[in-house]
């Protein structure tokens, strides 16, 4: 179906990127110019709503070894989604991402490329080290060992980096699943894949905002899209503690009836109703969890809205 394979595309998500956007463009020249004889690069610039210049920015670049074009999102969406987004406007057989701050860079790229060439459908950059902060270390390492534990080949270290071909990419865009994750999605459909590791760069220009409440809102939407692992947990916990009050209910009834003992006073019932009473809005909140989600995909509403187009 697709005979061109000389055309890689990489999508550059963007919020807040102006102060990124002239670094970004010298650094993807500098890599289409390197691999000019090998492949014809294609960028899509994706503004995923940002509140600054960043879309006016885009107006004035003029590069002259890659073919570009921009869209820009009518508010912020998220990454992944901005990913998405691109991922749709793109052209190549061959496609991939790039962040804006390029803690990945191009050299990944060309790593990837080479080894999806060799017959794969779709390649991971494993980050073998990286150097951020110990806190933020220490999250996306519990992070991805939760991860791990729903697909035992997502990478233990992260491997956020991917590149996929044309076909991989139009199955993933015809998923079209709200609230989850592409990294997932890419796991869950199999096909032929493999990994290279990378060592990921520090941050040289502006401040993540990729923030804690993000990662934890990421983590509960790949859980409970991919998983049914806290509704399970619920059942045996409900059953668990059912059982147990059932056997106390019955330590207390002999107790009374043929040794006389008082049942205990109102602090062990308040605990008792405590206990239950919390258990019990935790296993809503769980339910309220998976049926949001499919409320929300229910009612239908596109994954983002295209706002803006250059070129």
């Amino acid at each position: 179906m697709y005979t061109d394979k000389q055309v890689l595309s990489i999508v550059v998500p963007l919020y807040k990127g102006e102060c990124f956007l002239d670094k970004l463009v010298w650094e993807l020249e500098s890599f289409a110019l390197n691999n000019q004889n090998i492949i014809s690069l294609e960028i899509i610039f994706v503004d995923d709503g940002s509140p600054d210049q960043t879309f006016e920015a885009l107006k004035k670049i003029s590069p002259q070894n890659f073919t570009w074009k921009a869209i820009r999102l009518s508010r912020n969406f998220k990454s992944y989604i901005a990913i998405l987004a691109g991922i749709q406007e793109s052209s190549g057989y061959y496609i991939t991402f790039l962040p804006q701050d390029l803690q990945e860079s191009p050299e990944v790229t060309a790593a990837l490329l080479a080894e999806i060439k060799s017959g794969y459908d779709v390649v991971w950059a494993v980050r073998g080290s990286r150097s951020d902060p110990w806190l933020e270390k220490l999250l996306s390492k519990c992070f991805h060992k939760l991860m791990h534990q729903i697909w035992s080949s997502w990478p233990q270290t992260g491997a956020d980096v991917f590149m996929i071909t044309k076909p991989i990419a139009d199955i993933l865009l015809n998923i079209q699943e709200k609230n989850s994750h592409i990294t997932g999605q890419i796991l869950w459909m199999g096909f032929r894949q493999t990994h290279i590791f990378y060592n990921r760069s520090s941050r040289k220009i502006g401040k993540s905002g990729w923030t804690t409440f993000n990662k934890i809102k990421l983590a509960i939407d790949i859980i409970t899209q991919f998983s049914y692992a806290p509704i399970k947990i619920c059942s045996i916990l409900g059953v668990t503690i059912a059982t147990l009050g059932f056997l106390y209910g019955i330590f207390i009834l002999i107790n009374k009836l043929f040794f006389g003992v008082n049942v205990e006073g109102w602090a062990s019932v308040m605990l008792v109703i405590l206990l239950i009473g919390g258990m019990q809005m935790i296993f809503l909140g769980v339910i309220g969890e998976y049926l949001w989600r499919t409320f929300d995909e229910v009612r239908k509403r596109p994954t983002y809205i295209v706002m803006d187009r250059i070129n």
